[in-house]
């Protein structure tokens, strides 16, 4: 057995947790979820710190809220990041060397049970993306990618990345559960599989989400994510087309929720899913569904 797969099996199962955002309103409207309803919590790192002069990254004040809604509910956390920029293959060191110590001083006031992050790159040649870019589904990408990632396993065992959704290809979209498996072997990391992510990517690419997943290796998903989202406005494009968003403000879709009931059983290494929703997209009618969503994952969970 290695050493990921030993800290994993030290692992029990959490359930099904609730992304805590810092945004007072989501925190209030979510009261319910987060005290009754969300078995665990997940945290984005980044949106609890603050850059400094220096180029530090100091904690903001948020940090205390959230650490003490944590400490006071005694439930678990984990921790996901968005920019480690983990498909980077050039040099630098500076701003990885700060990320990691930010990520170290959050594990140790969290304890984060196991950590993932976003697949792709943000930073190139100076510049900075806001959100992960694809890569290429190549053996180099897959192990520039893997060694970035392995760079957190001395901070936090158990490491893995969320598959990202794109609005392009680079050649078949089915390849891309191989080239997500290939990440896992050459690291010996782990995925958190978004189901919207995937939904996403094929609704707008017309590829069955079985095809899609039907070469992924399920005995390294130890995370999902279940979210919603919404159709583009005609305008955007030149020719009126209409692309799925994965925009984390609406409903799960029911082929999202029928992904999750079939691929449960054969995730033999599942420890937890998160019910996602972005803050500044909730209005108070649209928390009772959310709550009810957060039962039913649970239900799905749990009983199969």
């Amino acid at each position: 057995m290695t050493d990921a797969a030993a800290a994993l099996a030290g692992i029990e199962p959490v359930g099904v947790g609730f992304a805590l955002h810092p945004d007072a309103e989501y925190l209030g409207l979510c009261r319910g979820i987060i005290e009754s309803d969300a078995e665990f919590f997940e945290i984005a790192p980044e949106s609890l710190w603050l850059p400094t002069a220096d180029g530090t990254l100091a904690p903001s004040p948020w940090v205390d809220v959230i650490d003490d809604l944590c400490t006071r509910s005694g439930k678990p956390v984990v921790g996901h990041g968005l920019g480690l920029s983990p498909g980077h293959a050039g040099d630098d060191e500076p701003r990885l060397a700060r990320w990691l110590e930010a990520i170290a001083r959050d594990q140790r006031r969290f304890g984060f049970r196991w950590y993932t992050e976003h697949l792709g790159w943000i930073t190139a040649a100076g510049l900075e993306a806001v959100l992960p870019l694809p890569l290429p589904p190549t053996a180099e990408a897959a192990r520039t990618t893997a060694a970035r990632l392995a760079r957190l396993q001395p901070i936090i065992p158990v490491v893995g990345f969320e598959n990202q959704v794109s609005y392009f290809a680079f050649g078949d979209p089915r390849q891309e559960a191989g080239f997500w498996n290939s990440i896992c072997a050459a690291g010996d990391l782990w995925l958190l599989l978004d189901l919207h992510n995937v939904f996403t990517q094929c609704q707008n690419m017309a590829v069955p989400m079985a095809e899609s997943l039907a070469d992924l290796d399920l005995s390294r998903v130890i995370e999902i994510h279940l979210s919603g989202g919404s159709e583009s406005e005609a305008a955007w494009l030149p020719s009126g087309r209409v692309l799925r968003i994965d925009s984390h403000d609406g409903p799960v879709p029911e082929p999202v929720w029928e992904a999750f009931a079939a691929l449960r059983p054969r995730c033999p290494n599942l420890k937890g899913v998160v019910v996602e929703r972005l803050n500044g997209t909730l209005a108070p009618a649209d928390v009772p569904p959310l709550a009810a969503e957060v039962r039913r994952a649970r239900r799905i969970f749990w009983e199969g």
